[in-house]
């Protein structure tokens, strides 16, 4: 099969895709989505004799299904059935909408239904019966679950009606008591036999904590912003210390062996090539340092001081280098042996540098436990 015939074969595949007429949506039941798919049809293809039958029969059962619904909920005694019932509503005016921009449809449905004024009548109601029992739960704010309770309730309210009385006071407010608060502590430095300056460790976690989303009813604070804020509680306490952090004796070793290579050109004779092997002799040189250690990571609940959750993260980083000289044929080398000859001897890193390639993994250590601990909170 050709290029051209592939390519036509696909977009035939494509088109068939897109060109559903909403007969198998309406044979299951699907009545919103079969209105949909007949009205994506239609618009296309306004002769569709499956789309054109399957539009009218969907919208009927559609409009049919949403207002059953909506007495039904009326009829409960369900304190969410305002919400219920505007979700009806709305579904019945989101047919309405894709009927009117296609004008096949139009000819087919002439006359669809749209509730506007019952939609807003019920978003009205369903907005009061949060409000109300957000401001319940709200004169219990210092308990945290809630202030939960109160936000979510008062979310729905700004959903249903955005300006609805001071629903946005009431959603600040309830958002600071069900906040819960950590204070990132600094950390005490890791040791006194070394100049090595640990503070950016510490303001790497924050950043990161500052600016991802771990969860919306977490925040984290440095102590200074704590303080700048008047925070009238801290719930958490996230301290971290290195129990250790240590460099080893520089290791070195020196070694040599001999290597060669056949079937190389060392000679030509009467215009021909002649082959043999070379043989050359490689010293190599290897220095190397780790240093390593662990850091104590804690969670403390602020009001009673009593561990919640505690980890040693243990890390180690080895530094190393090797290079090499030889004597002999060059030729006999192998690539690798090549790059080692290029190389020559540096200094070992100083303490910084190495308590910085230690400290790497440990900050990914620290992220992934905070953000796997508060993400449900």
């Amino acid at each position: 099969m050709n290029r051209i015939y592939i390519l036509a074969f696909f977009s035939f595949t494509i088109a068939l895709s897109g060109c559903k007429t909403g007969k198998k949506a309406l044979e299951q039941g699907q009545y919103d989505l079969a209105v949909s798919q007949a009205v994506n049809r239609l618009k296309s293809n306004g002769d569709s004799k499956k789309a054109r039958s399957t539009l009218k029969k969907a919208y009927r059962f559609a409009v049919s299904t949403h207002l059953d619904n909506v007495s039904r909920a009326n009829a409960s005694a369900d304190m969410f059935k305002w919400e219920k019932m505007a979700n009806e509503y709305l579904s019945i005016n989101r047919l309405y909408d894709a009927i009117r921009k296609c004008p096949t449809c139009l000819d087919l449905v002439p006359n669809p239904v749209k509730y506007d004024s019952e939609l807003q009548s019920a978003r009205q109601k369903a907005a009061e019966t949060r409000y109300n029992l957000g401001v319940t739960a709200l004169a219990n704010k210092k308990i945290r679950e809630k202030a939960l309770e109160a936000h979510g309730h008062f979310e729905v309210v700004k959903e249903m009606v955005p300006r609805y009385k001071d629903v946005e006071d009431k959603l600040a407010e309830s958002l600071y008591y069900a906040t819960l608060k950590v204070v990132v502590e600094p950390i005490p430095s890791p040791t006194r036999m070394m100049d090595v300056k640990h503070e950016f460790f510490v303001n790497k976690i924050n950043e990161y904590l500052h600016h991802q989303p771990i969860n919306k009813y977490v925040r984290f604070y440095t102590p200074d912003e704590a303080k700048n804020q008047n925070l009238e509680f801290i719930d958490h306490v996230i301290q971290m210390e290195f129990d250790r952090f240590s460099l080893g004796n520089v290791f070195q070793n020196n070694t040599q062996k001999e290597v060669s290579k056949d079937s190389v050109v060392i000679a030509t004779k009467n215009g021909e090539d002649i082959y043999g092997t070379v043989k050359a002799t490689l010293k190599i040189s290897e220095k190397s340092i780790t240093g390593g250690g662990v850091l104590d990571f804690r969670i403390l609940d602020n009001e009673t001081g009593k561990v919640i959750t505690q980890e040693k993260m243990p890390s180690e980083y080895t530094w190393s280098i090797m290079w090499a000289s030889y004597n002999g044929d060059k030729r006999a080398l192998s690539d690798e042996e090549l790059e080692m000859v290029n190389r020559s001897n540096v200094s070992i890193p100083n303490p910084q540098v190495m308590f910085e390639e230690f400290t790497a993994p440990l900050y990914d250590q620290v992220v992934s436990k905070v953000s796997a601990y508060y993400r449900g909170y």
